[in-house]
């Protein structure tokens, strides 16, 4: 089972995600969460944790005589850990990130800052720093949980069917298929015709087929990096001489 230290100042905003759907139901069985506030390692009777910036600027930063204990006593609580800190400047969080997260033997320590961010000396005892994405969030905690459960989501025990997580986007760097449930039609909206015929070969290949196309149309800089078999080969490049087909079709000859 992997264990995760997680130092924050608001452990409820974490721990509110973690309770929630399957990755509730799976926590005690494939993950365990610990947690760790810095605040508990203030000096002062305030339990200050902040302060102001050597040269000025904006803001106030996380204090790193408070950051570090925090940090030391978080790794006790694990076994081997690998320490991440959320950051701005980290290397992006993908589903390739995640799987090799998901892969390592021992547990995590995972560092959010807050307010301003964190004292930098803090990062030389981190052993990769992640950013969820390009956009300013207030603190690390919500990029905390999505690492969280990107990780515990690959993780064995955490499903009964783990082709089911297997299947699902960004695995192989493609996104899914469209998806469909009763009623078989509404308003004029039906289930595709193949989805009914109960011929499996001809649904995998349609999904397949769909995979690709959603990919191509919706995020084609995926397919730089998919590791796509020939049979997808071939399908990519059906599809691709379709569309160049009706683009031909709609706007003329000189479309291309």
């Amino acid at each position: 089972m992997k264990r995760f230290a997680v130092v924050t100042l608001f452990p409820d905003v974490i721990d509110c995600w973690l309770q929630a759907s399957v990755v509730g139901r799976a926590r005690g069985r494939a993950f365990d969460v610990l947690y760790v506030n810095p605040r508990d390692f203030a000096k002062d009777r305030y339990r200050s944790v902040d302060d102001y910036m050597f040269g000025g600027g904006p803001g106030m930063l996380m204090r790193y005589d408070v950051l570090k204990p925090a940090l030391d006593h978080a790794k006790t609580l694990v076994q081997s850990p690998l320490v991440l800190a959320l950051s701005a400047g980290g290397k992006v969080l993908n589903q390739e990130m995640c799987t090799v997260l998901s892969s390592y033997e021992g547990d995590m320590v995972l560092f959010c800052g807050h307010y301003e961010g964190m004292d930098d000396r803090i990062f030389d005892h981190v052993d990769l720093e992640v950013s969820v994405g390009d956009y300013v969030l207030s603190g690390g905690e919500l990029g905390a949980a999505v690492i969280m459960e990107t990780v515990i989501r690959l993780l064995p025990g955490f499903v009964e069917k783990s082709d089911n997580v297997r299947k699902e986007s960004f695995t192989n760097n493609l996104l899914e298929e469209p998806q469909f449930t009763r009623p078989r039609e509404f308003e004029g909206k039906e289930v595709p015709e193949v989805l009914l015929s109960g011929h499996h070969h001809r649904i995998e290949l349609w999904k397949k087929e769909q995979r690709i196309k959603r990919t191509l149309l919706q995020r084609p800089d995926l397919l730089t990096s998919a590791k796509l078999e020939p049979m997808d080969l071939q399908i990519l490049r059906r599809v691709l001489t379709d569309m160049e087909k009706v683009k031909k079709a709609i706007f003329g000859e000189q479309s291309s």
